[in-house]
């Protein structure tokens, strides 16, 4: 009896089909295997008082095979998410630049006018935390991403002497205007010159009453 169960199981064996790829590899997953990478880095500075983002990225691709050569700019932080466009990697399959802080902007002249979590009410700028976009200022993870995707270690950047990526309580004259310096240096020197032409007529009167009282 044992050896008709050893015949029908190598029977069965011959008889069966063949095994697929399919049946003997796990399910393909996308970028799994391919080599594809993405390489990037990234660093904000503050130039005449707004946040700029630079940035360096190179797309890995050995077999052709990548998504999308779009890329952008991505700040998540919980339930909160923003996007910036960066544009489509070169031939050369890198991408570098540079772009403001979401939630930033610029005149004509390239002078910070508009920051994140900052707004403006009644003419004055308040700070509004994580609102209007405040909430990427700090503790916010943020991804170059195409297909795929590199995490970049960049923070909003600080205030220097130089350079405040915010607005301004006050702007005080600054060495490069001369008629801040001209108004200033008028409204303080004219009323020494006053007062000093004032002392004088004073002394002046004092020793011509002292004559006349030595005369007398």
């Amino acid at each position: 009896m044992m050896h008709g169960m050893v015949a029908g199981l190598a029977l069965a064996l011959l008889t069966a089909p063949a095994a697929t790829a399919d049946e003997l590899y796990s399910p393909y997953q996308p970028g799994e295997g391919t080599g594809d990478s993405l390489n990037a880095s990234g660093y904000a500075v503050c130039e005449r008082d707004a946040p700029w983002i630079a940035y360096d990225a190179t797309l890995i691709d050995p077999d052709g095979e990548g998504g999308s050569r779009e890329a952008r700019l991505v700040f998540a932080k919980g339930a909160e998410r923003v996007e910036v466009p960066l544009g489509e990697f070169d031939g050369d399959d890198r991408l570098r630049g540079r772009v403001l802080w979401p939630g930033a902007a610029v005149d004509d002249a390239g002078a910070g006018v508009a920051w994140p979590g900052w707004v403006q009410q009644d003419g004055a700028w308040i700070d509004v935390g994580e609102e209007s976009l405040g909430w990427t200022r700090e503790g916010a993870t943020v991804t170059i991403a195409a297909n795929p995707e590199a995490e970049i270690a960049v923070t909003y950047p600080p205030s220097t002497p130089g350079c405040t990526p915010g607005p301004r309580a006050a702007a005080a004259p600054g060495p490069d205007d001369p008629g801040s310096l001209a108004a200033t240096g008028g409204s303080v020197f004219g009323p020494l010159v006053a007062g000093a032409a004032a002392l004088g007529a004073g002394v002046l009167a004092m020793a011509t009453g002292r004559r006349r009282g030595g005369r007398g």
